[in-house]
């Protein structure tokens, strides 16, 4: 083998060695900020992330991880605090604690999301002018105030304006998203984004698993205090805003640095964030994705607030219990997410552009089919809503039916319906003998085989034709996790798409469909599930509503890569309508060559001159 032969094999050696360290998220090339600092995981050219995998998610320096797990957290936190509520509302709206209506319920459940829509369109200019990192701080302490005060309201107006504040929270995933698609390269942004969101989503189904069980604790510690207990709980969501605002302070705006000594470095433009606005809000595309990302994440949204206490009255389960299953649909966020923008990314490498809109439509589609599929699982049973006069309330133990004294405010319950109670003090055998409830044949609670435990569900057993006496529980659960998958994946596609919309506002772009998802929520809290009579039919309803709304996705397209109908530059047609000044860069977009680090201009570091070459 001749010296050259050695070099060429050395040199290729080499290479693969350097593919396979970059592969395990190191850094070999050593490439450093402008300010000499060196990156942890590989880098490209704007020095962004171009490895996101398991070896790089089990790092956190700054920048790339560090945003990417302070992102996560951050966003996990405010859908925890927003949710909280949905789980204890067993709870909270007792007529001995905040006595709320059905319509106080709705209200809430509509204020802890309609807050957000103006929220996330404000941080989108936010992140433009002051950077995702700041903006994000500022809107996590933006909901504790909120959070204090539900834990003291008396009244069904304050719990609502307390949700309402608390609501403002879930802006922080326009922030979480900005700064995951600043620090990442585009080949990943997908499986980052995707990630990073679905894994703050997961504080959904967090809340409604973790929630009834912290309930129960403090019901423990308080001596069965029910009002006391769930106002203690929001402690838990307290320290977590606190938390995840630290965290988000240790990060770094963009890879090389943050915003003000970026700009002090002459790397970055001055924040022009009233151009920023222009281009966003005059993307077509960008109006398309706003409304169909209504019926993912708005649906997401929708089903957090009303899924605990669907499976608590329709299904007749504990509060703890139908918090675990509720849990179920934000659980899907641990991969399910993420999956949709590894698809995204996936389909972009074979298929373009076209694979990531084509993927993102049939997720969509099957989103609303499964939708529409639970409703259709129950409809033809009674329920709670169904209007049926109020009968016996009973409990079954040891094989045995019983119902409750006469003088109990439980002893009757609306047809088809069941009440989490404390264990009766005492309780009579039923059918009652004689057929006349007899208080003097009370069986008292802790006589020999008649430990109760500290709670009971009494309810409408009897009744054949109730949802909850048909055992149907199983059947819906495992239809709502193929709906909830299909849901998450839907989210994670669309914000596949997204960076490419317009990378100069990318900010406003973000906001105004991040805005999109929680519009969809009010939308459909309000003209769907406080309409109906059950929540079954909301349920069939809104399937039909996101089916129908996907065929807007039809609609995008882009001049350089296409859309799902037609080629890259087969159109006369641009989507964006203003067009963005010359020589206008995003707020992620550095101009290595004008940097002035130290006192000589241009002063860069080695390694960066590198990775810019």
């Amino acid at each position: 083998m001749s010296d050259e032969d050695r070099l060429l094999k050395l040199e290729a050696d080499i290479a693969q060695l350097h593919a396979y360290m970059e592969q395990k998220a190191i850094n070999i090339a050593g490439t450093a900020d402008i300010f000499g600092r060196k990156f942890s995981v590989p880098v490209d050219a704007e020095h962004k992330a171009t490895v996101f995998n398991f070896y790089a998610l089990a790092d956190c320096h700054n920048p790339h991880m560090r945003g990417f797990w302070a992102a996560t957290f951050g966003f996990f936190s405010s859908f925890f605090s927003t949710f909280a509520a949905a789980p204890l509302m067993a709870y909270i709206k007792k007529p001995e604690s905040l006595d709320l209506t059905k319509s106080d319920i709705g209200n809430s459940n509509i204020a802890s999301v309609a807050g957000t829509i103006g929220m996330r369109l404000i941080s989108g200019w936010l992140c433009e002018k002051f950077g995702a990192r700041r903006a994000f701080f500022g809107i996590l302490m933006l909901a504790v105030p909120g959070i204090i005060g539900i834990a003291f309201t008396q009244s069904a107006s304050g719990f609502i304006i307390c949700r309402f504040i608390i609501g403002l929270g879930l802006a922080s995933f326009v922030t979480c998203q900005v700064w995951c698609s600043q620090l990442f390269n585009k080949s990943i942004v997908g499986a980052a984004n995707a990630t990073a969101g679905g894994w703050g989503n997961l504080g959904g189904g967090i809340t409604n698993l973790v929630m009834p069980y912290i309930m129960l604790a403090f019901l423990n510690a308080t001596d069965e205090d029910e009002d006391l207990s769930w106002r203690l709980c929001y402690i838990v969501p307290l320290a977590m805003h606190l938390l995840g605002g630290a965290f988000v302070l240790s990060g770094r705006d963009l890879p090389d640095g943050n915003f003000s000594e970026l700009e002090s470095s002459g790397a970055k433009q001055k924040a022009k964030s009233n151009v920023a606005v222009k281009l966003g809000i005059s993307n077509i595309n960008a109006w398309i994705l706003l409304v169909t990302y209504g019926f993912c994440f708005g649906v997401e949204l929708t089903m957090t607030n009303v899924a605990a206490l669907y499976f608590y009255r329709y299904h007749g389960i504990s509060p703890q219990k139908a918090g675990t299953f509720a849990a179920c649909f934000g659980l899907m966020n641990l991969f399910a997410r993420s999956w949709g923008g590894i698809i995204s990314d996936t389909m972009n490498k074979r298929f373009g552009m076209r694979g990531r809109l084509w993927a993102m439509w049939i997720a969509q589609v099957t989103e609303g089919a499964f939708c529409v599929i639970m409703g259709l699982a129950t409809i033809k049973y009674e329920t709670p809503d169904s209007g049926l006069a109020k009968v016996i309330s009973l409990f079954e133990h040891d094989g045995e039916k019983y119902s409750l004294l006469p003088s109990h405010e439980d002893y009757l319950v609306v047809g088809c319906g069941s009440v989490d109670i404390p264990a009766p003090g005492a309780f009579l055998l039923y059918p009652h003998p004689g057929g006349v409830p007899n208080a003097s044949l009370a069986i008292e609670e802790g006589t020999s085989g008649y430990d109760l435990g500290k709670r009971v569900i009494v309810a409408d057993i009897l009744n054949d034709d109730c949802i909850r006496n048909n055992d149907l529980i199983g059947l819906v659960l495992f239809i709502m996790i193929m709906f909830s998958t299909c849901v998450q994946m839907a989210e994670g596609l669309h914000f596949g798409v997204v960076p490419y919309v317009s990378r100069p506002a990318l900010g406003i772009v973000s906001g105004m469909v991040g805005a999109g998802g929680n519009a969809g929520a009010v939308l459909t809290l309000w003209t769907i599930f406080k309409q109906v009579d059950r929540t079954d039919t909301g349920f069939m309803i809104l399937g039909g509503v996101i089916i129908g709304t996907s065929f807007l996705q039809w609609l995008i397209y882009f001049p350089d890569a296409g859309g799902m109908f037609f080629k890259a530059g087969s159109l006369n047609y641009d989507p964006q309508r203003i067009k963005p000044p010359e020589g206008y860069r995003g707020a992620d977009a550095l101009d290595y060559s004008n940097v002035t680090v130290g006192e000589s201009k241009g002063e860069v570091s080695t390694t960066t001159q590198a990775a810019v070459a």
